[in-house]
């Protein structure tokens, strides 16, 4: 049998990461031809992953995405008529890594099956919103297609007649979703290879992507040996917790012979780490280890304040036989104090960016970073000011025994470069913690430019902790140090910018961010989340009324927004749709104008007494605001008609 396998790769920043030259190589032994598409205009790094697998790569614009770059290797760079000369054709994309099985035994599997065409996972039929429907298909991540079927004259129409779709969701509604059903109605036999049965259900509402939510099942028992990397984007909690992810990779690491850290290379370079920190559940609750001196390991203590000075000392008498210390202070008092019980001391007023960089990385593997803080009530009552240091120092540094842990941590896991202690949710801190970035986007993103840091920056997402508090490998700030070592005397980071350019420099430096608590404030601290989530819950039920998830409370909480602004706004408002989000939404919008659907919807007179009127009626060029309130699927859908009609003023829940 010869087989022409097609590969798609598309990447922002032109590098083909490791994990990709793995697959490349596990599908040659089975692929007579291998051609691999680039949706950009060229490689910038690895380019070897490709060129020592693939016979021939192609260069194309990210037009139509997957969907384009395939039709366009059917249509022009392959050709029809050299398709013939194959039996078999594979197309797959780049969105999974793996696999952690032979390719050969899977080949051999499915030939045995004598289908059409297969894959490796389908969906099962489905249902979203009150009209929308999906029908069994198999996911578009990797086809593979027989002959005759590559042969005949429907296939060719179906690639030729295929358009160049604009966007992800488009691709996926009009391509991924309706391939299966277009070749099988046509007599065409499909199937897939990892078994989906148990989960599936014919309740259609509650289909959902086994291998995005059940990826540690599908893996260890389902026959499903890859990890699909869109998993990482989801936002879980609407419907489950994030224990997949990480025991899918963990599983990988222990039981297969793939390297897992093909897979920590990818994701650190081309995700924001606040969603990996979230999505991998980097947050780590460390007990006591062994009480042993480490030579490699220094703390760095910035020392302003005299009222902290006896606490400070506290926790460096239980640290100073394992490790190095050294305090940098404000004045001479402090200096003089530190100095009078043995503590190597120097007078400082460089930046904690400044400091880090001058020390021995070659002697320091690992550093601690702490600072003291104001412990009168000065400014704040002092039992607050006692109770952040006790979250920074008991979390960072507790004893001995403690940091030994978190060397160890370090140790184990070498994707990881920053270790933060846990943002403390009392008092002022708890209100800061919807403050996000606090007006300084901006600035961060504009050093990251700078610099030329490699890190993936949100205006939506904030970093995953903004503090000076902090373990770090030495390798980081080896990294920090090539990339200020360019800079100019007048050109320097401001010093109180650096707690939110941390994350992206560790980024840069190709680790992750993790926190880490003590067992004790780990405890002490998920009572007081469940404390203040049921408080909260409370008030949102009060204003909101009660709802069953945080979807559901997204919705609302987004359509009562977008209702006030269309009223502040426009004289006339509207809203588009009549069934489930409208009717969990009715208290925020019924005073709107009316109700739109679209054109042919089975209609009713009036919703909730306003009047129900069809798209077609409302009239572009007027001045109104419109609110989708539609599932995500439905949403996508109204919006592409609405810019087709050019009206723009619209919002969108999702």
């Amino acid at each position: 049998m010869r087989r022409l396998f097609i590969y798609l790769t598309y990447d922002r920043q032109n590098i083909i990461d490791d994990y990709i030259g793995y697959f490349l190589r596990s599908v040659r032994p089975i692929a007579d031809t291998v051609a691999v598409v680039c949706n950009m205009p060229r490689i910038e790094q690895g380019s070897h992953n490709i060129t020592d697998y693939a016979d021939h790569i192609f260069y194309r614009e990210n037009i139509g995405l997957d969907a384009g770059g395939f039709k366009d290797a059917l249509c022009t760079f392959v050709g029809w008529d050299q398709l013939k000369q194959y039996d078999e054709l594979i197309l797959s994309n780049d969105s999974f890594y793996g696999p952690f099985d032979d390719m050969t035994e899977i080949f051999a599997e499915m030939e045995s099956r004598n289908l059409d065409f297969w894959g490796l996972m389908q969906r099962g039929a489905g249902a979203y919103g009150v009209t929308g429907r999906d029908p069994e298909h198999i996911l578009s991540f990797f086809y593979v297609f027989q002959a005759p079927m590559i042969h005949s004259r429907e296939f060719q129409s179906y690639w030729e007649g295929m358009p160049y779709y604009s966007d992800y969701m488009t691709v996926v509604k009009q391509y991924e979703r309706r391939l299966t059903k277009y070749f099988s109605d046509l007599g065409y036999t499909y199937g897939a290879y990892a078994d989906t049965q148990p989960n599936e259900t014919e309740n259609l509402r509650n289909q959902f992507f086994q291998c995005d939510y059940l990826s540690y099942e599908m893996i260890r028992k389902r026959n499903f040996p890859f990890l699909k990397r869109k998993q990482l984007t989801y936002n879980t909690l609407y419907y489950q917790t994030q224990e997949n992810l990480f025991s899918s990779i963990d599983y990988i690491d222990k039981h297969t012979d793939y390297d897992v850290n093909l897979i920590w290379k990818n994701l650190i370079r081309t995700q924001n780490h606040t969603e990996l920190q979230r999505s991998l559940g980097l947050q780590y609750v460390l007990g006591k280890g062994r009480k042993k001196c480490r030579d490699h390991v220094i703390l760095c203590v910035r020392a302003r304040w005299m009222n902290a000075a006896e606490v400070v000392s506290e926790y460096l008498e239980r640290l100073r036989e394992v490790c190095d210390i050294l305090i940098a202070a404000d004045h001479a008092d402090i200096m003089a104090y530190y100095q009078k019980l043995g503590f190597t001391v120097t007078m400082s007023v460089q930046s904690d960016a400044e400091m880090l960089q001058m020390l021995n990385t070659e002697k320091y593997h690992y550093i601690c970073l702490l600072h003291d803080t104001d412990l009168s009530s000065d400014r704040i009552p002092g039992c607050t000011g006692k109770s952040y240091f006790f979250n920074v120092w008991e979390n960072l540094a507790g004893d001995a025994a403690y940091i030994d842990e978190a060397i160890s941590l370090l140790e184990t896991k070498p994707y990881l470069g920053m270790l933060m202690h846990p943002a403390p949710i009392f008092s002022m801190w708890l209100g800061k913690l919807g403050l996000g970035w606090e007006n300084r986007y901006e600035d961060v993103r504009s050093w990251i430019t700078k610099l030329g840091l490699n890190a993936v920056i949100d205006e939506e997402i904030p970093p995953v902790h903004i503090t000076s508090n902090f373990w770090i490998k030495a390798s980081v700030i080896d990294s920090l140090r090539e990339k200020t070592d360019t800079q100019s005397a007048e050109d320097v980071i401001p010093q109180d910018l650096y707690p939110y350019l941390w994350n992206y420099i560790v980024q840069d430096s190709g680790h992750l961010t993790g926190i880490i608590e003590s067992t004790f404030y780990a405890s002490m601290n998920e009572t007081n989340y469940h404390y203040y989530l049921k408080t909260l819950m409370g008030w949102l039920v009060e204003e909101y009324g009660l709802y069953s998830s945080l979807l559901e409370y997204k919705e609302v909480f987004s359509v009562r927004l977008a209702a006030e602004r269309c009223r502040q706004q426009y004289e006339k408002w509207y809203v588009y749709g009549t069934g489930e989000v409208a009717e969990r939404c009715i208290e925020c919008i019924k005073d709107t104008t009316a109700f739109v659907i679209s054109d042919g919807q089975k209609k009713i007179d009036t919703f909730h007494g306003k009047s129900v009127i069809w798209l077609s009626e409302l009239k572009p060029d007027e001045e109104f605001g419109l609110i989708l309130c539609l599932s995500k699927e439905n949403q996508d859908r109204v919006a592409e008609v609405l810019e087709e009609r050019g009206i723009k003023n619209y919002y969108t829940i999702y």
